[in-house]
């Protein structure tokens, strides 16, 4: 194993090696961006780069709500094919919290302060999708349960995927799930140090 030796202490009086200048404009090195005396000052070049849809949706007054209603919409019909046909606490809880936190997330990374609107938009935003999520998996689970069974046997077909969520559109979304969710949602979006003022 090798060992590199210690560097060794400078003597006074002896002066400590510089780095090497710059070499001077010359004639076949001509000086780099000097302006001519009485030429305007050169304005910084503005960015060609638009920017980015994230951006968009952050700098728009209603973009954070537009796109926590387009995740809790998505999020809730691809979790309602998961609701179970028969009621199970644990399955409508977890499938509930999953579309919470995609939801408060989502508010929290688009917004760009964390206060009463943000939390405002997460809480309704969660409310809807859970609402749409539990009436939708809820009908549709009964027709391919006991009832859709039921229902084959006298040649009768009962409502489909679509007339679910219909119905979850046309009732309304108060439910102790739907605001507990939409609470919970309100906290991810604005948890943070209060601002002193």
């Amino acid at each position: 194993m090798a060992r590199t030796p210690a560097p060794e202490p400078e003597e006074p009086g002896v002066p400590a090696e510089q780095p090497a200048a710059e070499p001077a404009a010359t004639a076949e090195m001509p000086a780099a961006a000097e302006p001519a005396p009485g030429a305007p000052a050169a304005a910084p070049a503005a960015s060609s780069v638009p920017p980015s849809v994230l951006e968009r949706v952050r700098s728009n007054r209603t973009g954070p709500l537009a796109a926590a209603l387009l995740v809790a919409l998505v999020v809730a019909l691809l979790l309602a094919i998961l609701v179970p046909s028969e009621p199970n606490l644990y399955a409508s809880v977890l499938l509930g919290l999953l579309l919470t936190a995609a939801v408060g997330f989502t508010t929290r990374y688009l917004s760009r302060e964390h206060g009463l609107i943000t939390q405002a938009t997460a809480f309704v935003a969660t409310v809807l999708g859970v609402h749409v999520m539990a009436v939708t998996g809820s009908i549709d689970g009964v027709v391919s349960g006991g009832a859709g069974q039921l229902l084959e046997l006298i040649g009768a077909s009962g409502p489909g995927f679509d007339d679910a969520l219909l119905t979850a559109l046309a009732t309304p979304a108060v439910t102790t799930g739907g605001i507990l969710a939409g609470l919970v949602a309100a906290i991810i979006a604005g948890w943070g140090p209060r601002g002193r003022g």
